[in-house]
């Protein structure tokens, strides 16, 4: 009765227990001391997508925009321009992303082109981004976040001699991820350790897929670490990088699993298979990773026997304890759970009726500023009416003046000529006074002259003959 009880106590727990991932996602200041400084710096202080240049590579569509690498259209990615340090022994990587829609839509059948996937790969990066921003063809891992087949994780291993394909039956792994439902960032978790022998996947704290048939000690170099994402504009889907964090060691989060995540398609894998090795090719310099992954697993499969063995026995000791301490569980305290998870949930409905209530509101505003923008728009539009038929009014007007003005200059002209010819006739009669000044009079004075002095000699030649 005692374990039916704590069964379910447990399971209406886990909605609480699932905020425990988000909080985390909003900082992890205690991991920071053993932080690579190759990791992506913290987005919210980069002012210029240039500043990530020195350490990253950006290509495609990816752009930086408030605190966050987005992909909005088309095909973008980022890749570490330096390898991962302590590939071959020990190292963690947290990635948070999310996926968001420009606006509400049920239609989410865009699966052949939208999708985000995180890579690991032994060599340079390809130029190819058909495959969601990366390459088709690879040598390395692929962890790809779409919905074909099942919404969640899936996770590709490839030689480089093929193109991968996207389906459940060629990946090596994976798990079911509510992704494309969530306004809640997520966090995949990627981590790996030689000394003890594992190779991990989580998703918000939560094992997605666990092996320890996978050695990185064999490969020639160090990985190469990206991002990339691809989508559809029309699914009105984008992607958003938030963070990513490198550490050279397990981190606290790494070495503990909240739970399994959810759906059928979460594997937790021990290859113990013995499989035909793929002839290597004369011509091939190196093997692939994915050559000396299955190396890895043949030569591993009798130690794993054994393994399976004491393990077997481990967990039988392991269940009896479990036992043990269910039995010794105090009731009193699963009342005491079961008190504050219906808490919790009450918190819960008053967080779902206001977020309704703000949903409401947003939409009250949305369609207010709806109505505001198409009456400034009316008013815009009226106005620029106006001013048009006032400027045409105005043209009109200084046409007319224009008109009014020819006329005058019109007039003047005529105005102009006639004093032309009054000046004409006024310098002729001061030419003919002139010549009457100094021609005529004189010579009327001469002849007076003339005449009184004729008539003074006729005078004394009279009176000359008189005497």
């Amino acid at each position: 009765m005692r374990i039916s009880q704590l069964f379910h106590a447990v399971l209406l727990a886990l909605p609480a227990l699932a905020i425990v991932p988000e909080a985390r996602l909003i900082n992890n200041e205690h991991e920071n001391g053993r932080q690579s400084r190759f990791s992506l710096p913290n987005l919210l202080k980069v002012d210029d997508v240039a500043d990530l240049y020195s350490d990253w590579d950006i290509r495609g569509t990816m752009e930086l925009e408030a605190g966050r690498l987005l992909v909005n259209e088309g095909s973008g990615s980022v890749w570490a321009r330096q390898p991962l340090a302590n590939s071959k022994n020990e190292w963690t990587i947290d990635l948070v992303f999310r996926n968001s829609e420009q606006e509400d839509v049920d239609d989410h059948s865009f699966f052949d082109t939208n999708g985000l996937s995180f890579w690991l790969l032994d060599g340079l990066i390809p130029e190819d981004t058909l495959n969601f921003g990366g390459p088709k063809r690879f040598d390395g891992l692929q962890f790809l976040m779409n919905n074909k087949e099942y919404g969640g994780l899936k996770i590709f291993a490839n030689d480089g001699t093929k193109d991968v394909v996207n389906a459940e039956a060629n990946a090596l792994g994976g798990c079911a991820v509510n992704y494309l439902d969530s306004m809640v960032p997520f966090t995949m978790r990627v981590s790996y350790s030689a000394a003890r022998n594992w190779f991990k996947v989580q998703i918000d704290n939560n094992l997605c897929f666990s092996t320890d048939a996978l050695s990185f000690g064999d490969i020639s170099g160090k990985l190469t670490l990206g991002v990339s994402a691809s989508t559809n504009p029309v699914s009105k889907e984008y992607w958003e990088v938030l963070k990513m964090d490198i550490y050279d060691k397990l981190s606290e989060d790494a070495r503990d699993d909240h739970g399994v995540a959810g759906g059928a398609a979460q594997k937790v894998v021990t290859m113990t298979q013995t499989e035909t090795a793929r002839p290597t090719n004369p011509s091939q310099k190196r093997p692939s990773l994915m050559e000396k992954i299955m190396n890895q697993e043949r030569n591993a499969a009798p130690q794993n026997l054994d393994k399976f063995d004491s393990s077997l026995a481990e967990i039988a000791s392991k269940l009896s304890l479990v036992e043990e301490a269910v039995n010794a569980f105090d009731a009193t305290k699963l009342i005491d759970l079961s008190e504050a998870i219906s808490g919790i949930k009450q918190i819960q409905s008053l967080q779902l009726s206001v977020l309704s209530e703000l949903k409401s509101t947003y939409e009250n505003f949305e369609s207010l500023l709806a109505s505001h923008y198409r009456e400034m728009t009316e008013s815009v539009r009226t106005l620029n009416q106006e001013v048009v038929d006032e400027i045409r009014r105005h043209r009109a007007e200084v046409h007319s003046v224009s008109g009014k003005v020819d006329l005058l200059m019109n007039n003047h002209k005529e105005i102009q000529g006639q004093y032309q010819t009054l000046d004409t006739r006024s310098s002729e009669s001061e030419l003919f006074s002139t010549i009457v000044k100094w021609v005529l009079i004189p010579l009327i004075v001469g002849i007076v002259a003339v005449i009184v002095v004729v008539y003074r000699l006729k005078k004394d030649i009279k009176h000359s003959k008189l005497l």
